[in-house]
């Protein structure tokens, strides 16, 4: 089939609020279904609730240090000109770092800050209440919120979790991506080349970020140069995938056929971006899974996943990625930009 040429770059705050406008119209930030997971398995995941404390942590009076544990009000008055003797074990009590506190006793003195004697210990400083002690609910205070929804959950989220008494944590479920390249002159890694092959590999970086980012993803077979059998994947992709993403075929050139598919079984609401690299960006739907064209040139590629595809992703887990760090810089050489284009540029600091 002939393709029809149709290659509009609109502004990328234009872009984007159109590709915004289309996940509020598909409900995605409903999509994905909440999962109970175990949180020795839920690194990285995104809390789809937020998760309160079961217990308080430490559930105990402990000590801090390794000493004695005594009464402060019986420590009033010691100095260095008047030392103050605690019997042994009435008024002290030897506990080791993060044993529980005897009952009745609400401080601790250090070991080194002692004079041991026969069945008492000297000690030449008062403490005030709670010195050196670790009192119930230092860290978290039982029905204390632990972590927020839209959390993704990093080591000592976990830790923070399990110390308070939770074993399960609600978590969204990963969207799922299917990525299908596309042209006859794409090789899979590791096969004989000839003039013109490409070797297929932003399948596995576009799959690597989106593990990063919290989805599931997989690579379908690799499409021909025609849009009746890109438009019968794409129907069918949509109706298992949370997205579906077409690497190459979105330019304007004779043997790309995305956008052209995508209006025949769906809506295509973006063909064409005024940025550099990435200009020839697909974006649309069928039904309400999201629809994207990836182009093919690498950098381009990674560009409209970060500027497109991660906040989609962002939105339907209900988080946001952390801004990027940004940095001023004098430029080493000049750059010429076309006008009316937003050009990103590889940089290298030093």
């Amino acid at each position: 089939m002939k393709r029809e040429f149709y290659l509009h770059a609109i502004p990328l705050e234009e872009a984007q609020a159109s590709w915004e406008k289309l996940w509020q119209e598909c409900g995605l930030s409903e999509r994905l279904a909440v999962e109970t997971v175990p949180v020795d398995k839920a690194l990285g995941r995104i809390t789809a609730r937020p998760a309160f404390a079961a217990i308080s942590s430490p559930h105990y009076h402990a000590a801090a240090m390794d000493g004695f544990a005594v009464r402060a009000e019986d420590t009033f008055g010691a100095s260095e000109t008047q030392p103050l003797r605690l019997s042994v074990p009435d008024q002290a009590v030897a506990v080791n770092t993060g044993e529980a506190l005897p009952e009745g006793f609400d401080a601790v003195i250090k070991i080194e800050d002692v004079q041991q004697t026969d069945g008492a210990i000297e000690i030449i400083a008062s403490v005030p209440p709670w010195y050196d002690t670790r009192p119930v609910g230092e860290d978290v205070v039982i029905t204390e919120m632990v972590v927020p929804a839209g959390r993704r959950l990093r080591p000592v989220d976990l830790a923070g979790l399990l110390a308070a008494g939770l074993t399960q944590v609600e978590v969204r479920a990963r969207p799922k991506v299917i990525i299908y390249p596309t042209g006859a002159e794409i090789v899979q890694p590791g096969q004989p080349l000839s003039p013109g092959s490409i070797i297929e590999f932003n399948s596995r970086m576009l799959g690597g970020r989106l593990r990063e980012l919290g989805c599931t993803w997989e690579t379908g077979p690799a499409l021909s140069d025609d849009s009746e059998e890109i438009a019968r994947t794409l129907r069918k992709a949509a109706e298992k995938a949370d997205i579906v993403l077409i690497i190459a075929g979105a330019s304007a050139g004779s043997k790309d056929f995305t956008s052209t598919a995508l209006q025949q079984v769906g809506e295509l609401v973006v063909h064409g971006v005024a940025i550099r690299p990435g200009k020839p960006i697909v974006l649309g739907r069928v039904n309400k899974t999201p629809i994207v064209g990836v182009p093919g040139y690498a950098v381009s590629a990674a560009l409209c996943l970060d500027l497109f595809i991660a906040p989609l992703i962002g939105h339907m887990l209900g988080t946001t990625e952390a801004k990027r760090e940004t940095r001023k810089a004098l430029l080493s050489r000049k750059v010429f930009s076309p006008a009316g284009m937003d050009e990103f540029l590889r940089v290298r600091l030093g």
